[in-house]
């Protein structure tokens, strides 16, 4: 009785003593528009952070991925996406405030032929994960499948620059795969390294 006592005492001191798990960080602590605390619409673009630890994990606490599938690239189109980074010049989601338009500026992806990608915004990067490319429809579909499923999405590359240093996306409504969201447009630049918020300062006057 006095052992099973003891047993009891220490396993409830060590429940109260033990600290909570720290909360993962968000996007929102470096990249949230002004009205983001009020707003009611919440962008995409917000989204938990997994540890530097598992940031390139299959599986994460935020979600997962699915098979690594070798890109078909022979294709212009997986040339592109792997030859730099391609960054959001620009983020046209009417179901957002212009502030929250304008702080989705500075995302990017980096592709790999591999069939992964990592993802972040400014010099962090957030996510990664492995991308499809599929051809039987009018406009080329980009599949993103992030170990964060809030940024699972699938993509319309709608447009590419005569000197392929810009392309034009649409995020596809109306799909299972990813979180349900109306279609909107974002413009895409090719960089060498990760972007800056300096290297875009004068963009949407100021960021």
């Amino acid at each position: 009785m006095k052992c099973s006592l003891f047993a009891l005492v220490a396993i409830t001191l060590l429940t109260h003593c033990a600290k909570p798990a720290p909360a993962a960080e968000s996007t929102a602590s470096f990249v949230a528009s002004p009205d983001q605390d009020t707003a009611s619409y919440v962008p995409l673009y917000i989204h938990q952070i997994p540890p530097a630890e598992e940031i390139n994990n299959d599986a994460t606490e935020f979600g997962e991925i699915g098979q690594r599938l070798p890109p078909p690239m022979e294709k212009l189109r997986a040339q592109l996406l792997t030859k730099s980074y391609w960054v959001i010049e620009s983020y046209a989601d009417h179901s957002g405030s212009r502030g929250q338009k304008i702080a989705g500026t500075g995302q990017w992806i980096q592709c790999f032929d591999n069939g992964t990608f990592f993802g972040g915004h400014w010099g962090r990067q957030t996510h990664s994960g492995v991308w499809y490319l599929h051809y039987n429809y009018k406009h080329p579909r980009l599949v993103l499948d992030s170990n964060v499923d809030r940024l699972d999405a699938t993509w319309e590359m709608q447009g590419i620059s005569g000197d392929q240093t810009e392309m034009a996306w649409v995020r596809v409504s109306g799909e299972v795969f990813g979180v349900p969201h109306r279609a909107f447009h974002i413009k895409l630049i090719e960089l060498h390294d990760r972007p800056t918020k300096e290297q875009f300062a004068g963009m949407h006057q100021g960021l």
